[in-house]
């Protein structure tokens, strides 16, 4: 038992509590910020005005989060984890590098037009912002999708090319559709990302294949 006037000892139980609550509350500011970002738009928006719609002074904010670009980050990291988790059991399973490519365009579209941090998410990927918090996550990002392209050249099933460019062509074309699709369009999210996917796959498909 601890002593009258002293805190309790900080013990891991406790400390996993802390960094739960820390985690919990952090998401919550993700989804505050991403609402801030789609109002006010990435370069207007505030870390006063995410604080502002979580109840948090500008001060208390930097609990969570240092700086905007921070918080950009969480933005992709989350959007990130959500295409992780949708992809986990195709990328450990043994189909080939066309087929994982086709999953990781569609599921890409798929996430960036029906969850609201993923369209944010891809503004910030388009907005050329170069901040380490924000590149870092890009960064892991691009390269899962250089593993499927190399993997696929080394296979004889894409044609050979630059990697660089073919990761960037891909993902910006990814990023770009949130800017133009429209639900109430003549076709559906699901065959948009199967259009779009299926140009993009032909464009790094071996030829005769």
């Amino acid at each position: 038992m601890s002593e009258a006037g002293t805190s309790a000892p900080v013990t891991a139980e406790s400390e996993q509590r802390r960094v739960r609550r820390r985690q919990s509350r952090r998401e919550l500011i993700v989804l505050a910020a991403v609402e801030v970002f789609r109002e006010m738009g990435l370069e207007k928006a505030t870390l006063e005005a995410v604080g502002e719609r979580v109840g948090l002074s500008k001060a208390s904010l930097y609990y969570y989060v240092r700086s905007k670009e921070e918080l950009l980050g969480h933005v992709v990291v989350h959007v990130v984890r959500a295409q992780e988790e949708a992809l986990a059991e195709l990328l450990l399973s043994r189909v080939g590098p066309e087929e994982r490519l086709r999953a990781f365009c569609h599921s890409h579209v798929r996430i960036i037009c029906t969850d609201p941090v993923g369209a944010v998410s891809a503004r910030v990927a388009l907005s050329g912002i170069r901040d380490d918090v924000v590149r870092r996550p890009l960064h892991e990002y691009m390269s899962r999708l250089e593993t499927i392209l190399r993997e696929g050249m080394a296979a004889g099933v894409f044609r050979d090319m630059d990697l660089r460019i073919a990761q960037h062509s891909i993902i910006a074309t990814l990023n770009a559709v949130p800017l133009w699709f429209s639900p109430e369009g003549r076709l559906s999210l699901d065959e948009v990302a199967a259009e779009v996917t299926g140009l993009l796959v032909d464009g790094v498909r071996s030829p005769g294949r």
